[in-house]
């Protein structure tokens, strides 16, 4: 078998203001009510998949003391005991890990049906200063037995082609993205044609998971390998089920996109005559004159955070 049956839950975190327990441990139990609604109504459902900060909510006042060390963490714990229980894949969104350097991360995971994380992915474009947490800084892809090639990016990562190319690179067939991404991000002629052109440029499927209202604006998307919507929410809090044939995946990069565009073959066979197809890399991209005019530092954590609700974006 080479395909995957997901569900994706496009749902909205629960706040308690002030409260980082209750705050967690009510999202906690939608999360595990939901798996078990999905469950039930479609048994063969192989892999679950939650939103950008679905536990932790999208007050960053509060992420402090809701954070967890992986996979020690409680929550943790109990996230892959739920896995192991209900016998699927899950990816609990992204939640606030505290690392063993003691930083915030915004971090993801696929946890195994036998309640293992076999992978973890720290958000690397953090959007500051609209969040309180630090970047990661690897690409990691994980194959699944017998199925193929699965890689995370979180919300703002995706607007990064290098992102997804690197883990494209590393054989990745499907990407998650985790996403908290709210209307006035730009709205649905940002955030589709986003993943659009990813799983276009890129010949694989890209499936963007988002809040519903009021914090994300929903409209949860989910591409092919030739950049078709196969399957789109709306803004309230909903599900559905994606069917993911990584055959499909293979059968693009080898015939081509839209039957003649093998975008991948064509990018190694032009490298290979000699063009210089990656010279902003080769060259070190943070040289090139396109940085000469642009302020730098970029504003970053923790100095003089703006605190940020996204319910007032008109405060920043």
């Amino acid at each position: 078998m080479s395909s995957l049956n997901i569900g994706v839950v496009q749902v909205a975190s629960f706040m308690e203001p002030g409260d980082g327990a209750k705050t967690k441990d009510t999202n906690l139990q939608t999360i595990f009510s939901n798996i078990e609604k999905l469950v039930f109504m479609n048994p063969t459902v192989d892999m679950i998949v939650f939103p950008e900060l679905f536990l932790n909510g999208y007050d960053s006042t509060i992420w402090d003391e809701m954070a967890e060390p992986i996979p020690n963490g409680p929550t943790i714990q109990a996230l892959c005991n739920k896995a192991k229980e209900v016998q699927k894949w899950i990816v609990p969104g992204s939640l606030v890990e505290r690392g063993n350097d003691g930083k915030l991360y915004n971090t993801t995971l696929l946890i195994s049906p036998e309640g293992e994380i076999k992978l973890k992915y720290r958000k690397v474009f953090i959007p500051y200063p609209l969040e309180v947490s630090s970047p990661g800084n690897e690409f990691p892809v994980f194959e699944i037995p017998g199925v193929g090639k699965v890689g995370f990016v979180i919300c703002a990562d995706g607007h990064y082609p290098e992102s997804i190319r690197n883990l494209v690179m590393k054989g990745a067939e499907l990407i998650i993205k985790p996403t908290l991404q709210g209307e006035w991000i730009g709205g649905l002629r940002n955030h589709t044609p986003i993943a659009i052109t990813r799983a276009v440029e890129n010949q694989c499927y890209v499936i963007s998971v988002n809040q519903a209202g009021p914090a994300g604006m929903g409209n949860t998307v989910a591409v092919d390998p030739e950049g078709r919507i196969i399957e789109e929410l709306n803004i309230q809090e909903s599900f559905t089920f994606i069917y993911v044939d990584f055959e499909e995946v293979r059968r693009v990069r080898e015939t081509g996109a839209f039957g003649m565009f093998g975008f991948l073959k064509m990018l190694k066979e032009f490298k290979e005559d000699g063009c210089n197809v990656d010279e902003c890399y080769v060259n070190d991209i943070s040289q090139a004159p396109v940085y000469n005019n642009l302020t730098f530092p970029h504003p970053k954590m923790p100095s003089d955070i703006i605190r940020y609700d996204l319910k007032k974006p008109t405060n920043v």
